[in-house]
C-alpha cells in the first residue's frame, strides 16, 4: 500500500489483513476501508438502460448506470447525481435492491467496493452520453439481458438472481 509511512516517513511496515497499514516504527496507522459504489437497474417502458463501457476497467462491456459515492452523499443521491451525469436525465421510483462485494482495478490499484444495487425508472429516453465514460446507451429488452457481456462479477450476480 505505502512505500513509506505517510506520518514519519519509515521504510513502510506492515499491511495486516488486507486492510490496516501500521508503521512499527511510529505507531501510525491507516485502514484500507471499502469503497461504497452504485449501479441502477433502470427501466424504460418494457426495456433496461445499458451502457458499454468507454474506459477501464472492462472497457467495451456492458455496465449498468451508476459509480463511486462521493463523500457527504447518500448512496441515492449518487445514483441521481450519477445518472444525471452519465445520461443526462432524472429518475423516479428509485428503490434498493442489494449489494455485493466487487474488486475494481483502476490504474495500478485494486479497490475492494461494496456495490449498492438499485432499481428506477427513466422519467424520459433522450439520453445524453457522457462520452468520456460510456461508449453507447442501448435499450435491451428484459427478458433479453446479455449476463456474460458485463464488466464487473457482482453485475453479473445481480441479474443472475432477478433474470
Amino acid at each position: 500500500m505505502f512505500k513509506y509511512c505517510p506520518n514519519c516517513a519509515a521504510p513502510a511496515s506492515k499491511f495486516i489483513d488486507g486492510k490496516k497499514f501500521l508503521c512499527e516504527e511510529c505507531g501510525f496507522q491507516i485502514y484500507h476501508n471499502t469503497a461504497a459504489a452504485v449501479a441502477v437497474l433502470l427501466e424504460w417502458e418494457d426495456q433496461y438502460v445499458l451502457l458499454k463501457r468507454g474506459r477501464e476497467p472492462g472497457r467495451g462491456m456492458m455496465d449498468l448506470p451508476g459509480g463511486f459515492v462521493d463523500p457527504d452523499e447518500s448512496a441515492e443521491d449518487a445514483c441521481r447525481r450519477e445518472i444525471r451525469e452519465e445520461l443526462g436525465i432524472e429518475i423516479k421510483d428509485l428503490h434498493y435492491l442489494a449489494s455485493h462485494h466487487n474488486t475494481y482495478p483502476y490504474k495500478g490499484i485494486t479497490y475492494k467496493t461494496c456495490d449498492l444495487f438499485f432499481r428506477a425508472k427513466c422519467c424520459t429516453a433522450d439520453f445524453v452520453r457522457q462520452e468520456s465514460e460510456i461508449e453507447e446507451i442501448s435499450l435491451i429488452d428484459k427478458g433479453q439481458l446479455p449476463v456474460e457481456d458485463f464488466a464487473f462479477e457482482s453485475i453479473k450476480t445481480l441479474l443472475k438472481k432477478i433474470v
